[in-house]
């Protein structure tokens, strides 16, 4: 991964949350509750340190893990809700209101979300604002795709009309072929970052010796360089992420042995940790 590589570098995934900025729409997938707590907490205490409103639209039980790992980080939670720097939206509660029958209401969501941004706020206090969010991976995980996706838009046309920088997170697997094939693309279409994984280290190792493992050495420098001359990420993500779905678009047959290859790599780097 070389010169072709130089326009895909990205940035560690904690300074991406920390750096959010407005019009940013940036998006997790996670497998575990720590990366998680990790993520989201990155997120909010840089807002809380720049000065910024922070929204969190959360499920009880995650904020429950939120909330200790802020305040061990130096957060005071209280004091910051007491002042209207921090906003908790219970994510179960919220998102009936705008559901109509299936699928979220337009309307009612924009009007219900600008005056949840309006209020956090403040009367001017803190006019920029940040969202962490997860009524799309609460509907995602429910089997809804279709209305997580629809929300999913509604938030990005919403955060680009109202100036605000959106974090959402999902569970689901990176080394999962349907992801990569129908998910991560769709995704694509409505957010700015990806981050894939938490180690981007192990996982350009991983898919680095997947790929020579699976078509050879050889062959695997003259891949990358033809897929990375032709491939145009739809987001911002680890070049490792963008060869994986560099392969998915150009050659799916030997995209999903290097998929399969580089989980199995990455689990065994991550056990022997």
């Amino acid at each position: 991964m070389d010169s072709e590589l130089e326009r895909l570098k990205c940035e560690p995934w904690e300074r991406v949350v920390a750096d959010a900025a407005p019009y940013d729409h940036i998006v997790q997938l996670y497998r575990d509750q720590d990366f998680l707590n990790r993520a989201v907490c990155r997120f909010a205490g840089a807002g809380f340190a720049n000065g910024e409103g922070i929204i969190l639209v959360s499920t009880l039980t995650h904020w429950n893990a939120f909330r200790p790992r802020l305040e061990a980080e130096g957060v005071d939670v209280q004091a910051a809700q007491a002042r209207g720097q921090l906003t908790v939206v219970d994510a179960d509660e919220l998102l009936p209101r705008f559901m109509r029958g299936a699928m979220p209401d337009p309307p009612v969501f924009n009007g219900l979300f600008r005056d949840v941004v309006g209020q956090a706020r403040a009367g001017g206090s803190y006019q920029k604002v940040r969202v962490w969010g997860e009524m799309v991976d609460v509907l995602w995980e429910r089997g809804d795709v279709a209305a997580s996706m629809n929300l999913e838009d509604l938030f990005d046309q919403l955060a680009k009309k109202i100036d605000i920088a959106i974090f959402c997170s999902f569970l689901m697997d990176n080394f999962n072929g349907d992801v990569h094939a129908h998910m991560l693309p769709r995704l694509g279409t409505n957010h700015s970052h990806l981050i894939p994984v938490e180690d981007y280290a192990r996982l350009e190792r991983a898919v680095a010796d997947a790929l020579r493992e699976t078509v050879g050495p050889d062959e695997a420098r003259v891949l990358e360089s033809r897929l990375f001359s032709h491939y145009r990420p739809p987001f911002n993500m680890p070049p490792a992420q963008a060869l994986l779905l560099a392969l998915r678009q150009f050659l799916p047959t030997v995209a999903d042995p290097v998929l399969q290859r580089s989980r199995n790599l990455s689990t065994a780097s991550g056990a022997a940790r």
